[in-house]
């Protein structure tokens, strides 16, 4: 039997894995995918929690780690027809396939087992933890282990199980990568928010010979929005419409605010704890996902590490923990209406309204 089963390689398993490998547990990362994966991600190391925590766990990152530019000097809100604003911000710029990739090495190096291409396909309670059903190379086997960590994303397996009457909300992301220059400030990531497409947003950055472009919005509203983003582009920023990407993926990112802020959710379960994306607990606003994966992943192992020691229910014990993460979102999330409510009164102060809300988000977490 293992100690800890921590299910998702990104940021928030890894952290999680190696801080209970660290404890001396017996502890498995399970990743769906190859390792190294690609993620649809900007890689954007945003706030300081990120840059400390990263440093105080893994260490410095590495520069061959990092992409060109190598930081970019803050971002850049565009809102046309109306006008721009900047917020610079220091932001180291990786690819998320070799930064995770980086981190689940030092978790690695502190003795935790990773499998790769291992797809957790069941979850079932037991009296002394939980059998964790997988599948490798089309073969299902089970394991057992004490604790599990649910760090598999935003549609999280390990939540379906813990909790199958859940109804999610998503919001959808759409990345594409092309070959190429933009008539854009390479230093600066460039949000846009066209007022007669809201809440339908698009980000473009340069990241080392390529163009990065997201847009993001409800479910079934990407595919027509994106081609008045590549016209929008050509027209205002040279971007060559007719080349076709050079890779492209999607995902979905969670839009619990109201249910994780009202304790409606709690993501936790006996000793089940959901943490990132799996917990429902990407930022508000910015959406980013680094921070709060990897300060909830931590959370997690502490609160196993102080049941095991203590005999009280890790449940318990990472809810009272992760309030201080929940206090964030509910002092970020009115940001929200303050977008909302500028947009519907015709967005003239929108640039401002965006760069003060992004700027809460980065001052908090």
């Amino acid at each position: 039997m293992w100690d800890v089963i921590v299910v998702g390689a990104g940021p928030a398993g890894t952290a999680a894995s190696k801080r209970c490998a660290e404890y001396g547990l017996n502890t498995l990362l399970l990743e769906k995918r190859k390792l190294p994966r690609d993620k649809v991600c900007d890689g954007m190391v945003m706030g300081p929690v990120a840059h400390t925590l990263i440093k105080q766990e893994f260490g410095d990152i590495p520069k061959n780690i990092l992409s060109k530019p190598y930081y970019l000097s803050g971002y850049m809100f565009h809102v046309p027809g109306i006008g721009s604003q900047k917020l610079d911000n220091l932001t180291p710029l990786a690819w998320r396939r070799d930064l995770d990739y980086w981190m689940n090495q030092k978790a690695q190096a502190k003795g935790v087992e990773i499998w790769q291409a291992s797809r957790v396909t069941g979850l079932r309670l037991k009296e002394q933890g939980f059998s964790v059903e997988i599948e490798q190379d089309k073969q299902k086997s089970e394991l057992e282990a004490r604790f599990v960590v649910g760090a598999d994303g935003a549609t999280s397996i390990v939540r379906k199980f813990l909790f199958p009457e859940l109804k999610v909300r998503y919001s959808q992301i759409y990345q594409e990568c092309h070959q190429g220059e933009l008539d854009l400030d390479k230093k600066y990531y460039h949000w846009f928010y066209p007022v007669e497409y809201a809440p339908l947003n698009f980000g473009a950055h340069h990241k080392g010979d390529f163009i990065i472009i997201d847009v993001g919005g409800g479910l079934g509203q990407i595919k027509q929005f994106l081609i008045w983003v590549k016209n929008f582009l050509a027209k205002n920023y040279n971007f060559d419409i007719s080349q076709k990407p050079v890779w492209r993926g999607g995902c979905l990112e969670p839009v619990m605010y109201k249910q994780v802020t009202s304790y409606t959710f709690s993501p936790a379960k006996g000793n089940a704890l959901l943490v990132g994306d799996a917990g429902c607990l990407p930022m508000p606003v910015s959406g980013e996902g680094i921070s709060p994966g990897i300060k909830s992943g931590l959370l997690a192992a502490d609160s196993i590490i102080r049941a095991i020691e203590s005999g009280e229910q890790p449940d318990r014990i990472y809810l009272t923990k992760v309030e201080g993460i929940i206090s964030v979102f509910k002092e970020i999330y009115p940001r929200f209406k303050g977008i909302s409510e500028e947009t519907k009164a015709g967005g003239h102060s929108l640039p401002e309204v965006l760069r003060d809300a992004y700027h809460s988000t980065l001052r908090m977490f």
